[in-house]
């Protein structure tokens, strides 16, 4: 069918914070019909953890949680994940418009909305962002049998094609440019958070590399890829045709200076 096609081209990730749980059930019950993955949180606290473990593409997000400040909250997430931000808001003036605008989203919905009003604002952002991309180079990069498409998040090892999260996207391909050396978990943090102070995100890295090993690796607990370097980080193996990746690899390896 003609429309279903056109919707599986749209695949996104979507996260859904709002207090009010019969409208979240519902636009998901809807979203998920159409075929995009969403996730939903009632709190500012619950959003945040989603947020990183899922990396959606677009966040709908209500100003009114009473947790926390809900704008404040998508700067600060959007620091560790970049995210479409869409607003739903009860104000009624320009004024809060404005506000919300200059605060960072990327687009603005008055309650009350018709499910296809949202429906177009989710489009109409993630067009917006795909014409910018568009405009960039692509950036395909192939590793031995791994290759990677860092523009639309995926992987493909040995013919397989596994979709990434943003930030998986962004990790593998800062060890991809620096493949066969070795990326510290200090120059991690500053490619894919963009910030200095690493303290307290060692857990996190782990995390995002474990999710790496298990769409790259075919015993992600003996991983021949994506490989620890104890008490320094990780790098990429770039293993040749002639290589048996079933036997371990010895190599020099050095710390890099990152390469963008």
């Amino acid at each position: 069918m003609v429309v279903g096609c056109r919707e599986a081209e749209q695949f996104m990730r979507l996260l859904i914070v709002d207090s009010d749980r019969d409208t979240v059930e519902m636009l998901t019950s809807w979203l998920k019909t159409l075929g995009h993955d969403v996730q939903r949180a009632y709190t500012c606290e619950r959003a945040k953890s989603v947020w990183l473990e899922q990396g959606p593409d677009v966040v709908i997000v209500d100003t009114t949680l009473k947790d926390m400040d809900a704008l404040a909250m998508c700067r600060d997430m959007r620091l560790k994940h970049d995210a479409l931000v869409l607003v739903l808001t009860d104000g009624k003036d320009v004024h809060d418009e404005i506000r919300c605008l200059e605060s960072g989203a990327d687009d603005y919905l008055r309650k009350p909305f018709f499910p296809g009003q949202l429906l177009a604002r989710i489009r109409a952002v993630s067009r917006r962002a795909r014409t910018t991309l568009e405009r960039r180079p692509s950036s395909i990069i192939s590793v031995g049998p791994i290759c990677i498409d860092s523009m639309h998040n995926e992987v493909k090892i040995y013919g397989k094609v596994t979709r990434l999260t943003p930030m998986e996207g962004k990790l593998l391909h800062l060890l991809a440019i620096n493949a066969n050396d070795v990326c510290t978990s200090e120059q991690i943090v500053n490619y894919v958070w963009g910030y200095d102070d690493n303290a307290g995100e060692a857990g996190l890295i782990k995390a995002h590399i474990r999710h790496l090993r298990q769409k790259v690796e075919e015993d992600p607990g003996n991983p021949q890829y994506v490989v620890t370097v104890p008490g320094v980080g990780y790098t990429l193996i770039c293993h040749t045709d002639e290589e048996d990746v079933t036997h371990d690899v010895i190599r020099p390896l050095r710390v890099v200076s990152v390469r963008s």
